[in-house]
């Protein structure tokens, strides 16, 4: 898959001035006018909304955002959804909102649907399946799902990916990038939102999205390792009928999980389930480093014999190894109310390498969890204590991998769910064990040899090469060509501003000597003349002007 990233360039925005000016005229119809405007973006507003007054004043900054969003199609909706994720840059009431983002989207037409089935599949839907229900299950943005059958009998559910979509979202992503460029230059007080970063973000998570094969690959790999877990089940991904635009997979059939009163009545042993979704998630997050980045209740199901289905893998987080290790160490510091190693731990982890006033921000972390010191594990919600110190962490140069914010997102959802399908459900209290072991393995004589063995070959390969540097410094040193150049920037810049000021009294001096030169060659009426003036006191008149003016160019040289 090819995508088009440089939405900055000129030639491409102008390409698009169309979709542009729909999407500027969609944000000032919602009130949004104003920092249209303040984004030298104005004249591309229609005639009818200029001076804008918004007409929808009882609705609130957020409800109008979501709005817009969803107005504006398939990539805005993902995008608001990806901010909903993002509480370090986003307020409260604004993730909420757009937390609310649906894909208002109508299904597409069968005959499209078997287009793009046996294109990508290169034979006939009827040879690849002996029932394919022609009404899907479920329509969204970037795809449909359709229930069908196999020729040999199984039971699956085919996601088929809407033709135009790769157009649509490369056309915004261009788009989304020039006006994240803009908000930076013109509006301030944006940039501590990182826009480009945010949409640079959301283009890396949309092209494994438009992916199947990426899913397929996510799907066996987080298979592979909830192996050992028999209540947790993935669905099975049939290779030979998937593509990068189709993907066949089994078909899982259970209960929602938020449908209580289904769950009741067919009298699922829900503390069971609950405990084996929180030994899941635990080992998903901090031993295998591979993730379901978007676990909600329509992702996942209660089948027969208390299992727990998972599905929709198209969002995937990773962490590496020092991750997990940080990780558990902040679960550990909420469990043991240690919030000075969280915040230490959350410097860590920040990608920002800015100064980060450690004091303060311990501080307002203390009195921000205060209250809930001394409370048991399950009248704390971990997820959203990690997201309350991350908003705060935000303010002193802290910003957090978006990976991390999958995890604390994920972190709320599971305790929410579990809390609701079992009121004494306590997910640290769950995983304390699995965290526990982690930290353990740090120490364990096999990770020490590990890192010793690696540590080891470094000093080896220093060692092979350290003599012949110092030996190749010191022939350097003994020979009459040794210097040492030392570049002080500030040095550089006075010695230039120096010159500078040198060239320009020169230039003064000079100026004056010529118009004293002319002044007294006034008195000398002999030679040519101009008029009644000397033609060579004109001469020298002009000389001296035009150095006059050339001393209001002498620049300071870069």
């Amino acid at each position: 898959m090819k995508w088009v990233r440089t939405g900055m360039q000129l030639g491409q925005v102008v390409k698009n001035a169309q979709r542009l000016r729909q999407i500027l005229a969609v944000l000032a119809r919602h009130g949004f006018s104003d920092l249209v405007v303040r984004m030298n973006l104005g004249k591309f507003l229609p005639s009818r909304f200029s001076g804008f007054v918004e007409t929808a004043a009882e609705r609130s900054t957020p409800e109008r955002m979501r709005l817009a969003f969803e107005e504006l199609g398939p990539t805005f909706v993902k995008l608001g959804q990806l901010l909903s994720t993002r509480p370090d840059i986003i307020p409260e009431s604004a993730l909420q909102e757009l937390s609310k983002l649906q894909d208002n989207v109508r299904p597409l037409p069968f005959e499209t649907v078997r287009d793009v089935v046996e294109r990508e599949l290169g034979q006939s839907v009827s040879e690849a399946y002996s029932f394919f229900d022609p009404n899907p299950l479920g329509a969204a943005s970037i795809g449909q799902v359709h229930a069908a059958t196999l020729i040999s009998g199984e039971e699956v559910v085919v996601k088929v990916q809407r033709p135009e979509i790769q157009g649509i979202i490369e056309q915004d992503i261009a788009l989304l990038d020039f006006l994240a460029g803009l908000l930076e230059k013109y509006i301030p007080e944006s940039r501590v939102f990182r826009p480009r970063i945010v949409v640079d973000e959301f283009f890396k998570t949309l092209v494994y999205e438009l992916d199947y094969v990426v899913e397929c690959n996510n799907m066996n790999r987080i298979a592979r390792n909830m192996a050992s877990i028999q209540e947790v089940v993935i669905p099975k991904v049939y290779k030979s009928l998937s593509t990068t635009r189709v993907l066949t997979l089994e078909r899982l059939k259970g209960l929602r999980i938020n449908d209580l009163k289904s769950l009741q009545e067919a009298g699922i042993d829900r503390k069971k389930v609950v405990a084996a979704g929180a030994r899941a998630f635990f080992k998903m997050i901090l031993v295998d480093g591979v993730f379901h980045g978007d676990l909600h209740g329509g992702n996942l199901f209660l089948l027969p014999g208390d299992k727990l289905g998972i599905i929709d893998f198209g969002i995937v987080g990773r962490l590496s190894d020092k991750s997990r290790e940080q990780l558990a160490g902040m679960l550990v510091s909420l469990i043991t109310e240690d919030y000075e190693q969280l915040c230490h731990l959350y410097a860590e982890v920040s990608v920002s390498g800015q100064f980060v006033d450690m004091d303060t921000f311990t501080r307002e972390v203390r009195n921000m969890l205060s209250p809930y010191m001394g409370l048991s594990l399950n009248e704390v919600n971990s997820g959203r204590l990690l997201i309350e110190a991350t908003r705060i962490g935000a303010k002193y140069n802290i910003q957090v991998p978006g990976d991390w914010m999958l995890v604390f997102k994920a972190l709320i959802t599971m305790e929410g769910m579990g809390r609701t399908l079992d009121p004494d459900f306590d997910l640290l209290a769950n995983g304390q064990m699995l965290v526990q072991d982690l930290l353990k393995d740090q120490l364990s004589p096999q990770k020490l040899a590990r890192e010793l063995a690696w540590t080891g070959k470094d000093v080896l390969a220093l060692a092979q090469t350290l003599p012949r540097q110092l030996r190749w410094m010191m022939k350097k040193f003994a020979s009459n060509e040794y210097a040492i150049d030392v570049h002080v920037p500030e040095v550089n810049d006075l010695r230039d501003q120096l010159e500078a000021n040198s060239r320009r009294q020169s230039l003064s001096i000079l100026v004056v000597g010529l118009l004293l030169a002319a002044v007294i060659s006034f008195n000398y009426q002999d030679g040519w003349m101009l008029g009644a003036y000397p033609l060579h006191s004109i001469v020298l008149l002009v000389i001296a002007g035009w150095l006059f003016l050339k001393i209001g160019f002498v620049k300071t040289r870069k």
